[in-house]
């Protein structure tokens, strides 16, 4: 398998060092994944298990609900890039039409380390798309996003938005469970 495109570590700055080959168009989105990936990470920071299970009230979700579902999303970008890998908490979301059918979470830890697992296989994934694969139209089984691009570049681009707006909720789920603001750090 060929290297990950990495972060390079200046004394100014962080600079993303694309793969040589990647699709120009993909860039933007490789980026995000990598930030998504790390923020999703920095919501979890100091987190217990049992503050990540509170719901606020009956209406909102928990941290840890978002979480599942941001992991199980994940899984879903792999699947709509034609990268099946397996789900390690399948059996608990697949069934789950809401919060309320979730009865049992894996733990912090255990979404952390299968978060980061699917995270490196979709930033190799979108190393390797080429302007043929992104410019398909979206399967026949695929949603229907919605955005105007109707392409795999515009149904990547709505999956990552989706998961910025969860990392939104968790940031202000944490808040109000007393833990200080999500750090934008590495």
């Amino acid at each position: 398998m060929p290297t990950v495109c990495a972060y390079q570590t200046t004394d100014a700055a962080e600079l993303v060092l694309p793969c040589p080959l990647m699709e120009p168009r993909v860039i933007p989105l490789h980026a995000t994944l990598k930030l998504n990936t790390r923020l999703f990470l920095n919501c979890l920071d100091r987190v217990s298990d049992e503050t990540a299970r509170t719901r606020s009230d009956e209406k909102t979700n928990s941290i840890a609900y978002i979480a599942l579902h941001m992991h199980d999303a994940r899984h879903y970008l792999g699947k709509y890039l034609g990268t099946e890998e397996p789900n390690p908490f399948k059996e608990i979301t697949e069934p789950a039409q809401s919060i309320d059918d979730i009865t049992i979470y894996p733990s912090l830890a255990e979404m952390r380390t299968a978060w980061m697992e699917i995270s490196l296989v979709l930033e190799q994934r979108l190393t390797e798309l080429t302007d043929e694969e992104i410019d398909r139209l979206s399967p026949q089984d695929a949603p229907v996003f919605p955005v105007d691009d109707k392409s795999i570049l515009g149904g990547v681009a709505f999956l990552l938005q989706h998961e910025a707006f969860h990392i939104g909720q968790m940031a202000l789920l944490r808040k109000q469970l007393g833990h200080p603001a999500m750090s934008w750090e590495v």
